[in-house]
């Protein structure tokens, strides 16, 4: 009896259930569908290509090539003139070999043996020997105060490279790339060379250790794409004497030369790159510092011209007190780069001296 009463009550409340379901179910037939909400994730922004304290120290490096205490005034009168007229020079000076010096043909096979573990001094000294400027060159710097360590003078080229050693030899790599002749009047900008040589040096090492950090990119490229980038402001400085030529009553003004290169470095880059015929990757390097990409948008090796143009810069005012090595690392980190990688590449700016 009591068998068949729970039985049927547990049929009846099978009905019940069903019964409720059924009308869930037909409520749920009634309602439009859904469409599924996406969690709303924040989006990163790139980091943009400079900001208010990289221009500050760009402008800041500028002014010290220039020896000039203050550049905020307006260009006016013949010097817009001045200014106009090199901006429209660029492309016609690519073929005037006084603003473009003739591709080195032997310095990138110099770079070459000099990053290459296995070349041999011998194989050194006879790449050197095919310039005898160079070789002069070597000569001259291993019996500088500064690297001869016996009173005997130095007169055997292989001495000479064995002395230098690796950086050494790098240095005067930079020197050879960044020293054609300069028709500077007397008592203009005497420091512009000097400071030029020493940030060329501190680039092209930074950007040789960006590549070497990151492994994406060929150390010896990214190392001649940042002593072209100073070879730019080099262009630039005679291109704006010679225009100052033009107006022979003008006296030539540092605004005018830092404006220059201020605008058109990137694009006097790309052209001497186009120039040397280097590759298209080399070239398309220049061309994302021409659009300001962020340095997260870059090709590989367009992040080494761009971290190595930003060290070059840090560690030219680090040398003289202008700026920490917290500040640099910060700020390096700030537009993107990775702790150790830029690391590596302020160690590789900072180790460059000032050598006479």
């Amino acid at each position: 009896m009591w068998i068949v009463i729970l039985i049927v009550l547990i049929a009846g409340l099978a009905a019940v259930l069903l019964k409720i379901v059924g009308k869930r179910l037909a409520v749920a037939e009634e309602l439009p569908d859904q469409p599924n909400v996406a969690v709303d994730t924040p989006q990163i922004e790139p980091v943009a290509y400079s900001s208010q304290t990289i221009d500050e120290a760009v402008t800041r490096c500028l002014r010290l090539a220039f020896d000039v205490q203050h550049c905020d005034y307006q260009i006016v009168g013949e010097h817009t003139a001045v200014l106009e007229s090199i901006a429209g020079a660029l492309d016609d000076s690519v073929h005037e070999r006084d603003y473009f010096p003739r591709r080195p043909m032997l310095l990138p096979k110099l770079l070459q043996a000099i990053n290459d573990d296995e070349s041999t001094r011998q194989e050194l000294v006879r790449l050197i020997m095919e310039d005898p400027a160079l070789a002069g060159a070597v000569l001259q710097r291993a019996n500088s105060a500064y690297h001869r360590v016996t009173p005997e003078p130095v007169e055997s080229l292989d001495r000479a490279v064995f002395m230098l050693g690796t950086d050494g030899l790098r240095g005067l790599m930079a020197a050879a790339i960044l020293q054609p002749v300069f028709r500077t009047p007397a008592g203009y900008f005497e420091n512009f060379a000097a400071i030029t040589w020493e940030q060329g040096e501190r680039t092209a090492a930074a950007a040789e250790a960006c590549a070497r950090a990151n492994g994406d990119a060929e150390p010896i490229v990214a190392r001649l794409l940042g002593l072209i980038s100073l070879l730019a402001n080099i262009v630039l400085f005679r291109l704006t004497m010679d225009k100052y030529r033009e107006h022979p009553t003008l006296l030539p003004r540092a605004e005018v030369f830092i404006q220059a290169i201020r605008q058109q470095r990137a694009c006097v880059a790309s052209l001497i790159a186009q120039a040397w015929k280097l590759s298209d990757i080399s070239i398309a390097a220049f061309t994302e510092q021409q659009q300001q990409l962020s340095p997260s948008l870059m090709s590989s090796l367009g992040r080494c011209v761009y971290f190595g143009d930003l060290c070059g810069v840090l560690s030219v005012l680090a040398a003289r007190g202008s700026c920490t090595n917290d500040q640099a690392l910060a700020l390096l980190i700030e537009q993107g780069a990775d702790r150790e990688a830029a690391r590596a590449m302020w160690t590789a700016a900072m180790a460059n001296k000032q050598t006479s």
